[in-house]
């Protein structure tokens, strides 16, 4: 009997939750995968009461479509082929089974350090067991571990481990079974633009004050696209800025980190990026010394944008993420005369 109501249901549940989250810089990522499957956990109904010769392993992969909620979260579905389980009813019978199914999973992550993430999958597979003319459909529950490597901001690649439970009916095709796979995956986040060089100086303000001066960042420097964890060239940055400083105001001097964004992507969500932005910034200047009662943070999100009106034309994601370069910046506000000479 086909099982066509969990396999609409399970797409519902993907655009509802893709409908009602709020989206991200550089939601969509595209991505597949190769590995070893291998079935065990296998039950025979009563027919196959002494099966020989099981070939229970073999190459397994498939293909998946993510959209990143928060940078915590992600959806993912995708289909999966499980190779085959092959065996001898007796010396002169012989079944082979076909695994294979659409899934969706949320997608958990943790990050390791700038480029490595850990991750776990909880689902449901909508899976086909089929062979000698007959199959079976059915809801399998879904569970996976790995681990993430970013190549860059657009390129990564992963290796999980997945099972994937009750695959197939006894009485339909004369088996049930369970799978895991062992897999290498390669995936693509789509959005993806080309950082600026490093760039560290004061920014224009109409009649400073001698007691009070901004220092901009580029965002784009300090942090990859939609991430708050800073990037080598970041931290050589911070350090830059951080002697600039000493080198012009006295020890007690108060600093402000202000962390903004671009317009792109939900109002809400930004104002978190930009918080957490600011955060770390201001976190690398307290270890390099700073004392943390002289150091306030502020999130603006996209607000005070530097670009005004000039990307509004811009129609393609790539070409406008890159036009509004200047709106994502952390400004380090320096309060404090400047040291006697």
């Amino acid at each position: 009997m086909k099982k066509i109501p969990a396999v609409l249901a399970l797409a519902g549940l993907a655009c509802a939750a893709t409908a009602s989250a709020a989206p991200t810089d550089e939601p969509w990522y595209v991505g597949g995968k190769l590995g070893w499957s291998e079935f065990h956990g296998i039950k025979y109904d009563g027919s196959v009461a002494n099966p020989r010769n099981e070939d229970k392993s073999g190459v397994g992969g498939g293909v998946f479509l993510g959209y990143q909620l928060k940078h915590w979260l992600a959806i993912e579905g995708g289909y999966d082929y499980l190779d085959k389980l092959e065996f001898d009813y007796d010396p002169n019978s012989s079944a082979s089974l076909k695994a294979q199914g659409i899934q969706l999973a949320a997608k958990l992550s943790a990050p390791v350090s700038d480029r490595v993430d850990v991750y776990g999958r909880l689902g449901v597979m909508a899976s086909r067991l089929s062979g000698n003319g007959d199959h079976a459909n059915r809801a399998s529950p879904l569970a996976a571990l790995g681990v993430e490597y970013a190549f860059d901001r657009n390129w990564a690649t992963r290796l999980e481990y997945q099972w994937t439970g009750r695959i197939g009916k006894q009485e339909d095709v004369g088996a049930r079974v369970d799978n895991g796979l062992l897999s290498l995956g390669l995936l693509y986040k789509f959005g993806g633009a080309p950082a600026p060089m490093p760039v560290a100086r004061p920014a224009p303000m109409p009649a400073p004050a001698p007691q009070a001066r901004d220092f901009t960042l580029s965002a784009d420097v300090l942090f990859d696209f939609n991430q708050a964890t800073l990037k080598p060239a970041g931290r050589q940055a911070l350090t830059t800025l951080l002697q600039q400083i000493r080198a012009e105001t006295p020890k007690d001097a108060k600093l402000t980190i202000i962390g903004y964004t671009d317009r792109m992507g939900a109002e809400a969500y930004n104002l978190d990026l930009s918080r957490r932005r600011a955060q770390t910034a201001a976190d690398f200047l307290v270890a390099q010394g700073v004392p943390a009662d002289l150091v306030s943070v502020e999130g603006a999100g996209e607000a005070d944008p530097v670009t005004g009106s000039q990307c509004d034309g811009v129609k393609k994601r790539a070409e406008l993420i890159a036009c509004l370069a200047p709106d994502r910046r952390v400004v380090v506000r320096v309060r404090g005369s400047a040291p006697a000479r």
